[in-house]
Protein backbone atom coordinates (compact mmCIF):
# COMPACT_ATOMS: atom_id res chain seq x y z
CA UNK A 1 0.00 0.00 0.00
CA UNK A 2 2.93 2.11 0.91
CA UNK A 3 4.68 1.79 -2.34
CA UNK A 4 1.56 2.34 -4.15
CA UNK A 5 1.22 5.45 -2.34
CA UNK A 6 4.52 6.55 -3.22
CA UNK A 7 4.76 5.50 -6.76
CA UNK A 8 1.83 8.02 -7.29
CA UNK A 9 3.56 10.80 -6.43
CA UNK A 10 7.11 9.87 -7.16
CA UNK A 11 5.69 10.30 -10.75
CA UNK A 12 5.62 13.64 -10.32
CA UNK A 13 6.65 15.12 -7.07
CA UNK A 14 5.81 18.68 -8.17
CA UNK A 15 2.19 17.52 -8.64
CA UNK A 16 2.16 16.48 -5.09
CA UNK A 17 1.47 20.26 -4.17
CA UNK A 18 5.48 20.47 -3.28
CA UNK A 19 7.77 22.78 -4.90
CA UNK A 20 11.51 21.65 -6.20
CA UNK A 21 13.19 22.73 -2.90
CA UNK A 22 10.69 21.52 -0.24
CA UNK A 23 10.90 18.22 -2.49
CA UNK A 24 14.53 17.21 -1.75
CA UNK A 25 14.34 13.78 0.25
CA UNK A 26 16.89 13.82 2.84
CA UNK A 27 18.27 11.89 5.05
CA UNK A 28 21.45 13.75 5.91
CA UNK A 29 22.53 16.96 7.88
CA UNK A 30 20.02 19.39 6.23
CA UNK A 31 21.03 21.92 3.65
CA UNK A 32 21.82 25.71 4.43
CA UNK A 33 21.56 26.75 1.25
CA UNK A 34 18.52 29.26 0.99
CA UNK A 35 14.78 27.86 1.61
CA UNK A 36 11.37 28.68 -0.22
CA UNK A 37 10.25 30.54 3.33
CA UNK A 38 13.40 32.42 3.34
CA UNK A 39 11.47 35.67 3.34
CA UNK A 40 8.29 35.42 5.14
CA UNK A 41 7.40 37.37 7.96
CA UNK A 42 5.13 35.12 10.51
CA UNK A 43 4.61 34.42 14.19
CA UNK A 44 3.29 31.04 14.81
CA UNK A 45 2.56 28.80 17.88
CA UNK A 46 1.72 25.60 18.47
CA UNK A 47 1.29 22.63 21.17
CA UNK A 48 0.78 19.31 21.77
CA UNK A 49 2.36 15.85 21.78
CA UNK A 50 5.76 15.85 24.06
CA UNK A 51 7.04 12.44 22.03
CA UNK A 52 8.42 14.85 18.66
CA UNK A 53 8.79 17.93 20.91
CA UNK A 54 12.74 17.18 21.23
CA UNK A 55 12.69 17.20 17.42
CA UNK A 56 10.79 19.95 16.60
CA UNK A 57 12.62 22.14 18.92
CA UNK A 58 15.68 21.10 17.11
CA UNK A 59 14.12 21.65 13.78
CA UNK A 60 12.57 25.32 15.33
CA UNK A 61 16.65 26.38 16.09
CA UNK A 62 17.40 25.19 12.86
CA UNK A 63 14.95 26.58 10.96
CA UNK A 64 15.49 29.85 12.70
CA UNK A 65 18.68 30.82 10.61
CA UNK A 66 17.13 30.09 6.88
CA UNK A 67 13.83 32.11 7.66
CA UNK A 68 14.91 34.81 10.14
CA UNK A 69 11.20 36.67 9.88
CA UNK A 70 9.96 33.78 11.43
CA UNK A 71 9.29 32.74 14.86
CA UNK A 72 7.83 29.93 15.89
CA UNK A 73 7.02 28.77 19.66
CA UNK A 74 6.19 24.89 20.31
CA UNK A 75 4.80 24.22 24.02
CA UNK A 76 4.84 19.94 24.43
CA UNK A 77 1.52 19.71 27.05
CA UNK A 78 0.27 16.73 25.15
CA UNK A 79 -1.35 15.50 22.09
CA UNK A 80 -5.20 15.81 23.88
CA UNK A 81 -4.56 19.49 25.31
CA UNK A 82 -2.43 20.30 22.10
CA UNK A 83 -5.91 19.01 19.94
CA UNK A 84 -8.45 21.08 22.17
CA UNK A 85 -6.16 24.24 20.99
CA UNK A 86 -6.04 23.21 17.81
CA UNK A 87 -10.39 22.60 17.80
CA UNK A 88 -10.57 26.36 19.79
CA UNK A 89 -8.25 28.06 17.41
CA UNK A 90 -5.78 29.61 19.98
CA UNK A 91 -2.58 27.59 18.51
CA UNK A 92 -1.63 27.57 14.78
CA UNK A 93 -0.67 23.72 14.96
CA UNK A 94 -1.04 21.14 16.91
CA UNK A 95 1.27 17.89 17.53
CA UNK A 96 -0.11 14.64 18.11
CA UNK A 97 1.16 10.94 18.22
CA UNK A 98 -2.41 9.53 17.46
CA UNK A 99 -4.76 10.78 13.95
CA UNK A 100 -8.07 13.21 15.21
CA UNK A 101 -10.83 11.19 16.45
CA UNK A 102 -14.64 10.67 14.88
CA UNK A 103 -15.50 13.62 17.60
CA UNK A 104 -12.66 15.27 17.23
CA UNK A 105 -12.78 15.81 13.37
CA UNK A 106 -16.00 16.97 13.74
CA UNK A 107 -15.04 19.12 16.53
CA UNK A 108 -12.48 20.38 13.91
CA UNK A 109 -14.54 21.27 11.43
CA UNK A 110 -15.75 17.95 9.82
CA UNK A 111 -13.66 15.84 7.15
CA UNK A 112 -10.54 17.11 5.82
CA UNK A 113 -11.09 20.46 7.26
CA UNK A 114 -7.65 19.88 8.98
CA UNK A 115 -4.44 18.32 7.59
CA UNK A 116 -3.32 15.32 9.73
CA UNK A 117 0.44 15.15 8.57
CA UNK A 118 2.82 12.40 9.58
CA UNK A 119 6.91 14.16 10.27
CA UNK A 120 8.40 12.18 12.54
CA UNK A 121 8.31 8.43 13.50
CA UNK A 122 9.71 6.84 16.79
CA UNK A 123 9.45 4.20 19.32
CA UNK A 124 7.87 4.21 22.40
CA UNK A 125 10.43 2.97 25.11
CA UNK A 126 10.30 1.04 28.32
CA UNK A 127 12.15 2.67 30.36
CA UNK A 128 12.93 1.03 33.84
CA UNK A 129 15.20 1.61 37.30
CA UNK A 130 17.05 -1.86 38.20
CA UNK A 131 20.67 -0.98 39.71
CA UNK A 132 23.12 -3.29 37.58
CA UNK A 133 20.36 -4.85 35.48
CA UNK A 134 20.69 -3.83 31.98
CA UNK A 135 19.33 -5.93 28.58
CA UNK A 136 16.53 -6.26 30.15
CA UNK A 137 14.45 -8.71 27.51
CA UNK A 138 10.17 -8.36 27.95
CA UNK A 139 8.39 -10.48 26.31
CA UNK A 140 4.51 -8.55 25.37
CA UNK A 141 2.35 -10.75 27.69
CA UNK A 142 4.69 -9.83 30.52
CA UNK A 143 4.80 -6.44 29.21
CA UNK A 144 1.23 -6.02 29.26
CA UNK A 145 0.87 -7.98 32.50
CA UNK A 146 3.24 -5.75 34.55
CA UNK A 147 1.15 -2.61 33.00
CA UNK A 148 -2.00 -3.80 34.05
CA UNK A 149 -1.12 -5.27 37.27
CA UNK A 150 -0.79 -8.60 37.12
CA UNK A 151 2.78 -8.77 37.47
CA UNK A 152 4.30 -7.05 40.52
CA UNK A 153 7.22 -7.88 41.17
CA UNK A 154 10.87 -8.47 38.93
CA UNK A 155 11.76 -11.91 39.75
CA UNK A 156 7.81 -13.08 38.54
CA UNK A 157 8.67 -16.43 36.57
CA UNK A 158 7.39 -14.36 33.06
CA UNK A 159 10.18 -12.08 33.37
CA UNK A 160 12.64 -14.19 34.37
CA UNK A 161 11.86 -16.88 31.80
CA UNK A 162 13.60 -14.46 29.25
CA UNK A 163 16.75 -12.82 31.71
CA UNK A 164 17.65 -16.15 33.56
CA UNK A 165 21.34 -14.80 33.77
CA UNK A 166 20.20 -11.59 34.91
CA UNK A 167 19.96 -10.57 39.21
CA UNK A 168 16.23 -9.50 39.07
CA UNK A 169 15.23 -8.71 42.79
CA UNK A 170 11.90 -9.94 44.29
CA UNK A 171 10.81 -6.31 45.03
CA UNK A 172 7.68 -4.96 43.93
CA UNK A 173 7.11 -3.00 40.47
CA UNK A 174 6.65 0.19 40.42
CA UNK A 175 4.03 1.47 37.43
CA UNK A 176 4.68 4.79 36.50
CA UNK A 177 1.91 6.08 33.38
CA UNK A 178 0.97 9.41 31.82
CA UNK A 179 -1.38 11.35 33.94
CA UNK A 180 -2.68 13.68 30.65
CA UNK A 181 -4.03 12.91 27.54
CA UNK A 182 -1.43 11.51 25.63
CA UNK A 183 -0.32 10.27 22.10
CA UNK A 184 2.12 8.10 23.90
CA UNK A 185 -0.55 6.19 25.81
CA UNK A 186 -2.98 6.03 23.12
CA UNK A 187 0.07 3.89 21.13
CA UNK A 188 1.15 2.26 24.24
CA UNK A 189 -1.78 0.89 24.69
CA UNK A 190 -3.26 0.47 21.57
CA UNK A 191 0.16 -2.10 21.29
CA UNK A 192 -1.16 -3.55 24.76
CA UNK A 193 -4.50 -4.77 23.32
CA UNK A 194 -3.36 -5.61 19.82
CA UNK A 195 -0.33 -8.05 21.12
CA UNK A 196 -2.40 -9.27 24.74
CA UNK A 197 -5.73 -8.56 24.32
CA UNK A 198 -6.44 -11.63 26.75
CA UNK A 199 -3.90 -9.91 29.67
CA UNK A 200 -4.33 -6.53 28.57
CA UNK A 201 -8.25 -6.40 29.41
CA UNK A 202 -8.66 -2.47 29.29
CA UNK A 203 -9.71 -0.38 26.80
CA UNK A 204 -6.61 1.53 24.47
CA UNK A 205 -7.05 5.21 24.57
CA UNK A 206 -5.13 8.69 25.17
CA UNK A 207 -5.93 8.71 29.06
CA UNK A 208 -4.65 6.01 30.80
CA UNK A 209 -7.62 3.58 31.52
CA UNK A 210 -8.36 2.92 35.66
CA UNK A 211 -8.27 -0.43 37.44
CA UNK A 212 -4.50 -0.68 36.05
CA UNK A 213 -1.41 -0.96 38.17
CA UNK A 214 0.53 2.76 38.65
CA UNK A 215 0.24 6.48 39.70
CA UNK A 216 0.72 9.30 37.05
CA UNK A 217 2.89 11.97 36.06
CA UNK A 218 2.17 14.60 33.20
CA UNK A 219 4.37 14.49 29.91
CA UNK A 220 6.82 12.18 29.17
CA UNK A 221 9.44 14.34 30.99
CA UNK A 222 7.53 13.64 34.51
CA UNK A 223 7.22 9.73 34.01
CA UNK A 224 10.98 9.89 33.43
CA UNK A 225 11.41 11.81 36.20
CA UNK A 226 9.08 9.37 38.42
CA UNK A 227 10.58 6.24 37.57
CA UNK A 228 14.30 8.08 37.82
CA UNK A 229 13.58 8.65 41.42
CA UNK A 230 12.11 5.24 41.89
CA UNK A 231 14.56 2.05 42.29
CA UNK A 232 12.23 -0.99 40.73
CA UNK A 233 10.08 1.42 38.85
CA UNK A 234 8.77 1.08 35.36
CA UNK A 235 7.51 3.59 32.84
CA UNK A 236 7.00 4.77 29.17
CA UNK A 237 8.28 7.89 26.97
CA UNK A 238 10.06 8.35 23.63
CA UNK A 239 13.68 6.95 24.17
CA UNK A 240 15.79 10.05 24.37
CA UNK A 241 14.26 10.97 27.82
CA UNK A 242 15.44 7.56 29.69
CA UNK A 243 18.75 7.86 27.94
CA UNK A 244 19.44 11.62 29.08
CA UNK A 245 18.12 10.49 32.57
CA UNK A 246 20.44 7.25 32.14
CA UNK A 247 17.51 4.62 32.39
CA UNK A 248 17.38 1.40 31.28
CA UNK A 249 16.01 0.57 28.33
CA UNK A 250 14.14 -2.70 28.01
CA UNK A 251 14.06 -4.71 24.70
CA UNK A 252 10.70 -6.44 23.42
CA UNK A 253 10.50 -9.44 21.57
CA UNK A 254 9.04 -8.75 17.90
CA UNK A 255 6.54 -10.79 15.94
CA UNK A 256 9.92 -12.98 14.31
CA UNK A 257 10.77 -13.67 18.20
CA UNK A 258 13.79 -11.13 18.34
CA UNK A 259 14.41 -9.24 21.33
CA UNK A 260 14.71 -5.15 19.37
CA UNK A 261 15.03 -1.94 21.52
CA UNK A 262 13.60 1.10 19.93
CA UNK A 263 16.49 2.61 17.94
CA UNK A 264 16.01 4.57 14.18
CA UNK A 265 16.82 1.24 12.51
CA UNK A 266 14.06 -0.80 13.95
CA UNK A 267 11.51 2.21 14.15
CA UNK A 268 12.00 2.41 9.99
CA UNK A 269 11.44 -1.40 9.81
CA UNK A 270 8.12 -1.42 11.89
CA UNK A 271 6.34 1.42 9.74
CA UNK A 272 7.30 0.02 6.69
CA UNK A 273 4.93 -2.69 7.21
CA UNK A 274 1.89 0.64 8.19
CA UNK A 275 -0.54 1.19 5.72
CA UNK A 276 -1.74 4.60 4.47
CA UNK A 277 -5.37 5.70 5.15
CA UNK A 278 -7.21 7.98 2.76
CA UNK A 279 -6.75 10.91 4.82
CA UNK A 280 -2.71 10.22 4.57
CA UNK A 281 -2.83 9.05 8.12
CA UNK A 282 -1.21 6.17 9.43
CA UNK A 283 -2.99 2.47 10.55
CA UNK A 284 -0.29 0.90 12.16
CA UNK A 285 1.08 -2.79 12.72
CA UNK A 286 2.16 -3.84 15.74
CA UNK A 287 3.21 -6.84 14.48
CA UNK A 288 5.50 -6.55 12.02
CA UNK A 289 6.78 -9.87 10.85
CA UNK A 290 10.06 -7.94 9.88
CA UNK A 291 12.86 -9.58 12.39
CA UNK A 292 14.57 -6.34 12.71
CA UNK A 293 11.10 -3.93 13.67
CA UNK A 294 10.76 -2.71 16.71
CA UNK A 295 7.06 -3.78 17.54
CA UNK A 296 5.83 -0.31 19.61
CA UNK A 297 6.67 2.06 17.00
CA UNK A 298 4.27 5.06 15.51
CA UNK A 299 4.43 8.28 13.65
CA UNK A 300 3.77 11.61 15.41
CA UNK A 301 1.62 14.05 13.11
CA UNK A 302 1.55 17.70 12.54
CA UNK A 303 -1.76 19.15 12.37
CA UNK A 304 -3.54 22.07 11.21
CA UNK A 305 -6.47 24.23 9.76
CA UNK A 306 -6.53 23.71 5.81
CA UNK A 307 -8.51 27.20 5.76
CA UNK A 308 -6.31 29.65 7.50
CA UNK A 309 -7.40 33.30 7.94
CA UNK A 310 -3.91 34.71 7.70
CA UNK A 311 -1.92 34.39 4.69
CA UNK A 312 1.41 34.82 5.85
CA UNK A 313 0.80 32.85 8.98
CA UNK A 314 -0.23 30.18 6.36
CA UNK A 315 2.29 30.29 3.82
CA UNK A 316 5.06 30.49 6.98
CA UNK A 317 3.89 27.27 7.98
CA UNK A 318 3.47 25.13 5.40
CA UNK A 319 7.10 26.07 4.31
CA UNK A 320 8.30 25.19 7.61
CA UNK A 321 6.63 21.90 7.30
CA UNK A 322 7.93 21.29 3.65
CA UNK A 323 11.43 21.91 5.27
CA UNK A 324 10.82 19.80 8.54
CA UNK A 325 9.59 16.13 5.77
CA UNK A 326 12.60 16.97 3.32
CA UNK A 327 16.06 18.53 4.79
CA UNK A 328 14.80 18.30 8.49
CA UNK A 329 14.72 14.29 8.32
CA UNK A 330 18.11 14.55 8.45
CA UNK A 331 18.34 15.58 12.25
CA UNK A 332 15.96 12.54 13.47
CA UNK A 333 18.25 10.16 14.03
CA UNK A 334 20.80 12.07 15.58
CA UNK A 335 18.14 12.90 18.09
CA UNK A 336 16.43 9.12 18.61
CA UNK A 337 13.84 9.55 16.06
CA UNK A 338 13.63 7.47 12.78
CA UNK A 339 12.98 9.42 9.51
CA UNK A 340 9.84 9.17 8.14
CA UNK A 341 9.89 5.96 5.44
CA UNK A 342 10.66 7.12 2.13
CA UNK A 343 6.95 6.43 0.94
CA UNK A 344 5.06 8.21 3.56
CA UNK A 345 7.69 11.27 3.66
CA UNK A 346 6.87 11.38 -0.38
CA UNK A 347 2.96 11.30 0.41
CA UNK A 348 3.37 14.03 3.50
CA UNK A 349 4.92 16.24 1.49
CA UNK A 350 2.52 16.11 -1.21
CA UNK A 351 -0.36 16.78 1.70
CA UNK A 352 1.50 20.16 2.61
CA UNK A 353 0.07 21.70 -0.60
CA UNK A 354 2.12 24.52 -1.18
Amino acid sequence: MLAMTAALCLAGVTGCGTDDNSARLSKGRPSTGPVPGAQDVATLSGAGATFPATLVQEWIKEYSALAPGVTINYQPIGSGAGIQQLTSKTVDFAGSDVPLKESEVAATGGPGAVAQIPWTAGGVAVEYNLAGVTGLRLTPAALAGIFAGTITRWSDPAIKAENPDVALPASGIQVVHRSDGSGTTQVFTDYLKAVAPQVWTFPSGKDWPAGTAGTGAKGSDGVTAAVKQSVGAIGYAEPSYPKQAQLGIATIRNEAGRFVGPDAEAVSAALASATVNADGTLKLNFAPVNALAYPISSASYLMFHRAGSDPAKEAALKHFAAWALADGQGLAEGLDYAPLPEPVQVTALGAVKL
